[in-house]
């Protein structure tokens, strides 16, 4: 829903006057004459602006704009100039619309909790609650507010709403599955809407009766269209639309058309607030040939900048805009200092430089990359094991768009999940076919894969041809809203020679069984099934997924640690992907079934950026060490991390105690070599852990490899302790979902509980005989 800084015009706003069309686009305000030419900037740095809305006599506009990553509103002049901060507050404003009368500003703000609509009162700056809800439009009269709300028992963002000013009633006039799009004008006579649909699958602009009625679609494309604007004359309209990168902005007669009736607004040339100039640069990988890579650009106003046409995205963690080039690149920037940093991964330090850009000049320069570690010259390999391509985003991202990125944060194997979030698919059905895709490289491999989003977890299907459907369950409202096991899907995984694995597991502390009443993980691997846990994850806890993994390690499991981003890869404000990952140490040639080999061997890490290598004596995460009963010597333990992105600690934990803690007195490199007593077998596994910081796009710096396993006399030691908690959450499970279920039948109820008791009688059954093994 938040406003996005774009190489393309955003949200277009035509003028009282009918001659302007103003956007958001690079940052600012711009205005353009209705037929093109040339783009004249009303704002500058070093806030970014965005959402114009023209007042009603033509003279100002109202904007949002992230002022240090706060989102509040302002003023500025028709003509351009400095911008008046109004309505600040520390929560969320966007949207703003003016009233008819021109002497108040409707906006969307999280300062009363769930996003409502408020009133802000110029004369007095007093600010007052109207309604709940976002996307607000004052009819030309002034005496209804359109929005969008929550619908009682419907997914999606709301329906579109009329609310009768100042406090009078409200009345639906169209629902459907929306997701922050809708949008909706007036036309200039009150008596229809111009809106943005999803159905179909795509964003397109609809109209509909102010009474209601039913609506018919104006823009007839397979693209996405968003954001219409009326003509003052009510007889065009304006919108923008993506088809392969950046939005373009385009007006067309009222009753809409296909692509062929549309006319483009060029943009010929664009007048900057300020001086400006243009930095061409170059990244260079170690042997001196241009490279892909993730760029860090600021300007002298303190904002980040991106070449035309490429994707401008924000890091959320860290709120540091990047973009990804092929190699080399241009861009316009503010005249002054200008410092570039340039990113490949985890194995490569990052180059920096800065310029200092003449008006009018160009500066020139070369970033040198150099290896940090050369990963793959030791068999090791980083992949992720779930990125989204496809997420809703309005940049026109295309497959190629797609790999380069991937490419550019050298990331090997990439497992692109096709999924459904409420009843929208995110991604191409198409693009599911068990091959990696034409673009892969041998040694930058996209295959496309599915997640299944469960009531109780998401699983990753990796390796697969062929979808295992529906593609979730628990979904209430829907066909599908009785809650479902795991299990067929991990075993549809199996049954075409893939894997499967549990995603962003915990994103809470688990501290008493009915923590875990809301998570199937430990139900699945109890039964066997599962083949890798994403200890990193952009949406989850690290810690708290951890906490959880030492638990089900500690009861005998087997489990291979791993990483997973869950990024959406079209959405601007989200990091890259790659963000965590997983390394595999696999033997020979790289593909996706050696990688996958790997994982199913256990010879992995998961990592948030630093690189963790395990050394137990001379055995590797996933391998096992065999001790007799008098075999009482500790074990020789190496353990090195290294990275780009600070780091506090390395430890090693030994059935989930950490047993050595040392301090990375170099923040970029820490090593451990000594003896550690297993007396009791079980097992060891590293981790590092370190601060938020510029090299790391999730929350902290974090890595955590899986364990080399230790059997002594024959027997895992096993924790009794932890074997009751899981049974005891398995337990709660089962008692929380029986009293929310609508079970279709009973025999599907008694699959479900039969599943999750074997579960926990394989936990009381471990219990028991770490009890017994306990004893003298």
């Amino acid at each position: 829903m938040f406003p996005a800084v774009s190489t393309g015009p955003l949200d277009p706003a035509w003028s009282p006057d009918g001659r302007w069309i103003a956007f958001s686009m690079r940052g600012d305000i711009w205005k353009i004459p209705v037929e093109g030419g040339e783009a004249i900037a009303l704002t500058g740095g070093p806030d970014y602006h965005f959402e114009p809305a023209w007042s009603p006599d033509g003279t100002r506009l109202a904007m949002s704009l992230d002022v240090d990553g706060n989102l509040d509103l302002g003023l500025v002049s028709a003509q351009g100039g400095p911008v008046e901060r109004i309505a600040i507050d520390p929560a969320v404003d966007v949207q703003p619309v003016w009233s008819a009368d021109g002497g108040a500003i409707y906006f969307v703000t999280a300062r009363a909790g769930p996003f409502s609509i408020f009133r802000h009162e110029l004369a007095n700056g007093r600010n007052t609650q109207v309604v709940r809800g976002i996307d607000p439009a004052v009819s030309p009269d002034g005496r209804e507010l359109a929005y969008v709300a929550p619908v009682q028992g419907r997914m999606g963002t709301g329906g579109l709403m009329v609310k009768t000013l100042p406090d009078g009633p409200e009345r639906m006039v169209h629902y459907e599955e929306a997701e922050y799009r809708t949008k909706p004008e007036w036309t200039p006579d009150g008596q229809a809407f111009l809106f943005v649909s999803e159905e179909g699958g795509v964003n397109h602009v609809r109209t509909i009766p102010a009474a209601g009625g039913n609506p018919i679609a104006l823009t007839i494309d397979p693209h996405h269209h968003y954001s219409p604007s009326p003509s003052p004359d009510g007889e065009r309209f304006a919108f923008v639309s993506n088809a392969e990168g950046p939005t373009i902005l385009y007006t067309v007669g009222k009753g809409g058309g296909p692509p062929s009736s549309w006319t483009q607004v060029p943009i010929r040339t664009r007048r900057p607030r300020f001086p400006s100039g243009r930095v061409r640069v170059r990244v260079n990988d170690p042997d001196g040939n241009p490279t892909p890579a993730r760029i860090y650009l600021e300007g002298a106003d303190g904002r980040g900048y991106t070449p035309d046409g490429s994707f401008h995205r924000v890091v959320t963690a860290t709120e540091i805009h990047y973009f990804h080039t092929d190699g080399e690149f241009e861009v316009d920037v503010p005249a002054g200092r200008v410092d570039i940093e340039a990113f490949k991964g985890n194995e490569y330090r990052p180059a920096t430089v800065t310029l200092d850009v003449e008006p009018g000049g160009v500066a020139i320069a070369t970033l040198d990359l150099t290896r940090l570690v050369d990963m793959p010259a030791r068999g090791w390999y980083s992949g992720d094991t779930h990125v989204h391509d496809r997420h809703q985003g309005r940049f026109g991202l295309t497959h190629e768009a797609f790999y380069r990125q991937l490419v550019a944060e050298d990331l090997h194997i990439t497992n692109s999940l096709i999924h459904m979030d409420g009843t929208r698919l995110m991604g191409r059905w198409g693009d599911l076919t068990g091959e990696p895709h034409a673009l892969s490289s041998r040694q930058h491999i996209l295959q496309y894969g599915e997640e299944y989003r469960g009531a109780m977890g998401h699983v990753a299907l990796i390796g697969i041809g062929q979808y295992v459907l529906p593609f979730t369950a628990g979904s209430g409202t829907t066909a599908y809203s009785q809650p479902e096991l795991d299990l067929p899907y991990i075993e549809g995984a199996h049954a075409q020679g893939g894997i499967a694995g549990f995603l962003h597991p915990f994103n809470r502390a688990v501290t008493d069984p009915e923590g875990l009443a809301r998570s199937l993980v430990p139900v699945n691997f109890a039964l066997g099934e599962g083949d890798f846990y994403d200890v990193a994850s952009l949406p989850s806890d690290e810690m708290a997924s951890t906490d959880v993994y030492y638990r089900m390690l500690n009861t005998g499991l087997r489990i291979a640690a791993t990483g997973g981003t869950d990024n959406f890869s079209d959405v601007w404000r989200d990091p890259p992907p790659g963000t965590d990952r997983t390394y595999v140490h696999i033997e020979g040639p790289l593909s996706l079934r050696s990688w996958m080999d790997g994982i199913r061997a256990q010879h992995t890490f998961g990592t948030t950026g630093p690189l963790l290598f395990l050394d137990v004596a001379g055995r590797e995460p996933g391998d096992e060490i065999d001790l007799g009963a008098a075999d009482s010597a500790p074990l020789l333990v190496r353990a090195e991390a290294i990275s780009i992105a600070p780091m506090d600690r390395l430890e090693i934990v030994v059935n989930g105690e950490v047993v050595q803690a040392i301090p990375a007195v170099d923040p970029l490199r820490a090593e451990f070599e000594g003896a550690v007593p297993v007396p009791r077998g079980g097992w060891i596994a590293a981790r590092v852990i370190g601060p938020s910081s510029r090299y790391v796009t999730d929350t902290h710096a974090f890595a955590h490899t899986s364990p080399v396993y230790v059997v002594r006399d024959g027997r895992q030691w096993t924790s009794a302790d932890d074997a009751r908690f899981l049974a005891r959450g398995v337990a709660a499970l089962w008692k929380r979902t029986d009293e929310r279920a609508d079970w279709r039948t009973p025999t599907e109820r008694e699959r479900f509980r039969t599943a999750v008791q074997e579960a926990q009688a394989f936990y009381e059954r471990i219990a028991r005989e770490a009890e017994a093994s306990a004893r003298p």
